[in-house]
């Protein structure tokens, strides 16, 4: 079954259509579409496109760490869907990157009016400077090939400032050659049949410690 195959149409629209008015009811946006000047003007971002909850779900359920213990971060976190996702999941830390501080503001209503926590940074990822404090890192291609090559680097060298297990979900890995590159191993990787796609699960070892 193909991206373009009636059966997949419809269950996309089905449940677009579903997300869109269960949120007007109660206030909240995360699955209206939205395309912004960024999307447009700046080179290689490529704008939001939500991850469906009961997939994310799913994700971090197959993700093989502590959450109580763990922090995650949601690289191109658009409205904060994925933030959500993490913080009913039980993640100690849960914070999110994106460069578009009109999204950043809407994720933000969303998760105060669910009375959620999370930080929203709005940031170039390849000059955000912290990666040392988070151990799973997701990613909806939110931007293209050369940035993204930055940000698996910048991923690596944080375990020189904090030695750790990095765990990388990609949904639709259309770049997922970059990571087999990079030394981050792939664990597993399961098919959404909804919307046709996979989503791989990258580790990247710790260091082992010398005696």
């Amino acid at each position: 079954m193909s991206n373009y195959s009636i059966g997949v149409r419809t269950k996309r629209w089905a449940k677009f259509l579903f997300n869109y008015l269960r949120e007007k009811h109660s206030g909240l946006d995360f699955s209206m579409v939205y395309v912004g000047e960024l999307q447009e003007s700046v080179n290689e971002f490529h704008g939001y496109s939500m991850t469906d909850a009961g997939d994310m779900r799913r994700m971090l359920e197959a993700v093989p760490v502590d959450s109580s213990k763990s922090a995650f971060l949601d690289v191109g976190c658009g409205k904060g869907m994925c933030l959500k996702c993490a913080i009913e999941s039980g993640y100690q830390k849960v914070a999110g990157l994106d460069l578009d501080e009109h999204l950043l503001q809407i994720a933000r209503r969303n998760l105060s009016r669910l009375k959620m926590d999370a930080e929203c940074i709005c940031v170039n990822a390849v000059e955000f400077d912290r990666y040392d404090e988070f151990d799973v890192f997701y990613f909806y291609n939110p931007f293209g090939e050369t940035i993204f090559q930055q940000v698996i680097n910048k991923i690596q060298d944080s375990q020189e400032r904090r030695n750790r297990e990095i765990w990388a979900v990609y949904y639709h890995p259309v770049y997922g050659e970059l990571f087999d590159r990079a030394g981050f191993q792939l664990k597993s990787e399961f098919r959404d049949k909804t919307w046709d796609t996979s989503t791989r699960f990258y580790c990247y070892p710790a260091k082992s410690v010398q005696p």
